[in-house]
């Protein structure tokens, strides 16, 4: 699930124009993963780049 959250995050960051949130997200999979979940899954431990995009 978490390699799925990542996936998740990165596609929102790619398709979202505006301010990206945890709770804009959250809203956007009608609630299917809280963003309370989301947020402790982001702030666990800090991402580069190369864990964003896959390189």
């Amino acid at each position: 699930m978490d390699k799925e959250k990542l996936e998740l995050y990165t596609g929102y960051l790619i398709c979202h124009s505006g301010f990206a949130t945890a709770t804009g997200l959250s809203a956007m999979l009608a609630g299917d993963i809280g963003h309370d979940q989301l947020t402790r899954y982001l702030s666990a431990r800090t991402y580069t780049s190369k864990n964003l995009w896959g390189s």
